[in-house]
């Protein structure tokens, strides 16, 4: 099959032939044997290249000169060699027709991550790009889409899903061979603010935990465990080691559009996590007469604790309580105001206080690596920063002293 593709690959002249008849008079053809005008002599363009495709399906393509016609081909067979041909016509499907293949490809997603990339499509990309070939989306085109995002306001966050979205459909073009490379590549969202953070101390947690109407365990247990707060609302009586005071970290529920959905932990990883010895008292009591499968942190009428309604109905006026809001909604007090999610944060600062090793935070909050939670919390080590610069000093003052110590030993005079 290969030599049968090879055999129809080529450079030919349509205006010309072997055989006999009035000889050539072109000195440049590069054939042997006389030449003859053929039927198509001086119609259309005299040199036609053309290959065969792995499908076995003939391209052609014609040139006024044979420098061109041979470039032509030379750069399409580089392209086969190379894996990154591009079959004529392969580009003019759509991102609204990519995205289409693409959505029967995210079956393994998690059904947030689902609804949040649909929502960045239905809102910033569909409208843009769904009519565009995608041989037509250009690198420049995109990061200008990028900037005029920012200028409407749009937060890192939000541009980095719609951009993270045309690109993984752009990538599915790349594999079915419809574009040589992703234009999208090269393109980035800005970069993130950090938020201000609500770091709380021992004393604040106690404080707050004090002031919530009801389940004030849960903001002491999210603040000296570091779970997220869909991890917590998933375990289970089966999930804790009392004896060891440890909670294995199995699932997690979200409440996405309203309805309740079970998955694994972020980043798919199960972990132990401790919990200190004062919680146990009060974990125990919550766990009593309940069976194995029963949720420990549940809502009062039972079922999961949803965060939406413990957030507004709990969490949020027992932080105004302690803000002391008056009649315009402004804070009478410098107490600060956490989110749930701060206090996952405020885990991570109460165990780097406590002298916990990097590793330790890490396994603790279930991220992939030690310098992910080097990055989130280089604002928890500006002490650990002096303590080098001392030892530094240290050592080198001990050198020194070492070494005058030696000095003055050779000046001594022999006994």
């Amino acid at each position: 099959m290969a030599q049968t593709r090879n055999r129809r690959a080529g450079v030919e002249d349509r205006w010309h032939r072997l055989g006999v008849g009035t000889p050539c008079t072109d000195k440049g053809h590069g054939k042997l044997g006389t030449l003859v005008e053929s039927a198509n002599h001086g119609r259309g363009k005299r040199w036609r290249a053309r290959y065969v495709d792995a499908e076995g399906r003939e391209v052609a393509k014609g040139f006024a000169r044979k420098a061109d016609a041979t470039n032509w081909l030379e750069d399409v067979t580089s392209t086969i060699v190379t894996g990154t041909y591009v079959a004529p016509g392969a580009g003019a499907v759509t991102v609204g027709d990519m995205h289409a293949q693409w959505l029967k490809t995210q079956a393994h997603v998690k059904d947030s991550t689902k609804a949040a990339r649909a929502s960045a499509w239905a809102v910033h990309v569909e409208e843009r790009w769904q009519g565009v070939a995608v041989a037509d989306v250009q690198t420049s085109t995109v990061r200008a889409w990028v900037n005029e995002m920012t200028e409407a306001g749009s937060e890192a966050p939000t541009i980095e899903n719609a951009l993270g979205v045309l690109r993984m459909i752009l990538a599915l073009a790349v594999e079915d061979r419809r574009i040589p490379r992703n234009p999208c590549d090269t393109v980035k969202a800005p970069r993130r603010k950090h938020s201000k953070r609500a770091y709380l101390t021992h004393q604040q947690v106690a404080e707050l935990a004090g002031s919530m109407a009801r389940d004030g365990l849960v903001v002491k247990f999210l603040a000296y465990t570091g779970l997220r707060y869909g991890e917590m609302a998933a375990l289970k009586v089966q999930d804790f080691d009392m004896l060891r005071r440890r909670v294995n970290v199995r699932e997690s529920v979200t409440e996405v559009v309203g309805k309740l959905t079970w998955s694994t932990p972020k980043n798919h990883e199960r972990r132990s996590v401790p919990f200190p010895r004062f919680l146990v008292a009060e974990l125990a009591a919550r766990m009593e007469g309940k069976a194995r499968e029963d949720l420990v942190f549940s809502a009062p009428a039972g079922g999961v604790l949803r965060i939406a309604t413990f957030r507004t109905r709990v969490f949020n006026p027992a932080v105004d309580k302690l803000r002391g809001l008056d009649d315009d909604g402004d804070p009478t007090t410098d107490w600060p105001r956490p989110t749930l999610h701060d206090l996952r944060h405020t885990a991570a600062s109460l165990a780097i206080s406590a002298g916990a090793n990097v590793k330790a935070v890490q396994t603790m909050l279930g991220h992939k690596s030690a310098a992910l939670t080097l990055d989130t919390y280089a604002d928890l080590f500006p002490d650990d920063l002096e303590a080098v610069a001392d030892a530094f000093d240290a050592a080198v003052e001990a050198l020194a002293k070492t070494t005058a110590d030696a000095l003055r030993t050779e000046d001594e005079p022999a006994l």
